[in-house]
């Protein structure tokens, strides 16, 4: 059996392009089940931005790096899936106040 590629399918909008990628495209990249996929979405870590065909849900491409980032927190550092969203939400506040002190250093030291 081939090797399937992973389709990205691109919604344009005036001036932007986003990417998704189903169910079965995330978990095909990341080489899982669908089953982790699903799992992971009903625990909330992983977040459908809508449907596709056949109501399959639709997921941003960015899905694939987080969904790469939770398996490396649970199986590289062992944190179980409550852990991982506390840990991702610490991260994305950590990138969110990196991002604050760039902008001040701008400001005042132009």
């Amino acid at each position: 059996m081939a090797e399937r590629e992973t389709l990205l399918v691109q919604v344009r909008s005036s001036t932007i392009s986003v990417a998704y990628v189903t169910s079965r495209e995330l978990a095909h990249s990341c080489g899982v089940g669908l089953d982790l996929v699903t799992r992971l979405v009903a625990l909330g870590l992983l977040e459908p931005v809508g449907r596709g065909r056949e109501e399959e849900p639709l997921f941003e491409a960015g899905a694939v790096p987080l969904l790469r980032k939770i398996l490396r927190l649970r199986h590289d550092l062992g944190i179980n899936y409550e852990g991982i969203g506390v840990v991702l939400q610490l991260m994305e506040r950590i990138e969110q106040m990196e991002e604050r002190i760039r902008e001040l250093e701008t400001l005042l030291f132009p």
